[in-house]
């Protein structure tokens, strides 16, 4: 049987690693976030380029905000606000808002060492196996049916295709944004919360 390390170990464990993070990283800890930058990093790379190109063309930007605000306010907006924002301005707003991306190669690095870290720690108490089977304990609850795996491979696609709608997972949200008391995290905590509560109650219901 897994021997679980104490709960205000694990508490000052989690909280510590997520406020280094932010303080070293300057971002929110985020496993789904760093593995989408991982992933995507030649997208990530192409829009982080154009977004400089655009900062660096006045004329260009000038151009897209009008565009934009345009669209969104309509023309009303423009006689509005006309000489109240010279160009200085609109720049240096627009250089603040987009703030240097973090290098895709931190995220790698940040997944890497979650691995390294549970196979170190799996070696360090003697619980290192290698298996190709799933565990005794989700055998004996979920059995050994070729269903069980289809049902593992659906749920790993919808929790990705969950955190990607949802901008973040129980890392992102539930630690670091509720942490930080983002509105939307503690939303999206309660809602992921709440939906597994329920899943698992029926799923001992249908037992």
């Amino acid at each position: 049987m897994t021997e679980y390390w104490p709960w205000w170990m694990g508490a000052l464990g989690l909280g510590g690693i997520s406020i280094l993070y932010l303080l070293l990283v300057g971002r929110l800890l985020g496993v789904s976030g760093s593995w989408a930058k991982v992933v995507n990093w030649k997208e990530n790379q192409a829009i982080d380029k154009s977004k400089q190109e655009l900062v660096q063309d006045k004329d260009a930007m000038g151009s897209a905000f009008m565009a934009e605000t345009l669209a969104e306010f309509g023309e009303g907006a423009i006689d509005e606000f006309k000489g109240e924002v010279d160009d200085a301005n609109i720049n240096q707003t627009v250089s603040a808002s987009l703030d240097a991306p973090t290098p895709w190669t931190v995220h790698l690095v940040f997944l890497l060492s979650i691995l390294v870290g549970s196979l170190l720690t799996a070696i360090y108490t003697g619980q290192f196996e290698f298996r190709l089977d799933l565990s005794n304990v989700h055998s004996q609850i979920f059995g050994t049916t070729w269903e069980v795996w289809v049902a593992l491979l659906t749920g790993g696609m919808m929790v990705g295709f969950g955190t990607q709608m949802a901008g973040g997972c129980t890392s992102g949200h539930g630690l670091s944004g509720c942490a930080r008391l983002i509105p939307v995290s503690i939303l999206a905590t309660v809602v992921f919360m709440v939906s597994a509560i329920f899943q698992s109650m029926l799923m001992e219901v249908m037992r």
